[in-house]
């Protein structure tokens, strides 16, 4: 089961996920907004998110 719909914060997605509401969490505006939302994400969290390193002069 996924879940979407106003899923903005690293936090709020993490907790959907670890409180077993859901097996996944859909983005869709989030990452319109926020094209690298997903390693922003990973760091807010503590996760070891590697930069892609297409990516490593913009960071």
């Amino acid at each position: 089961m996924a879940s979407v719909g106003e899923i903005t914060e690293p936090a709020q997605a993490e907790e959907i996920l670890t409180s077993g509401r859901a097996d996944a969490v859909l983005l869709a505006r989030a990452l319109l907004r926020d094209p690298h939302w997903p390693l922003h994400a990973a760091r807010e969290l503590g996760a070891d998110a590697p930069t892609p390193n297409q990516y490593l002069r913009a960071f």
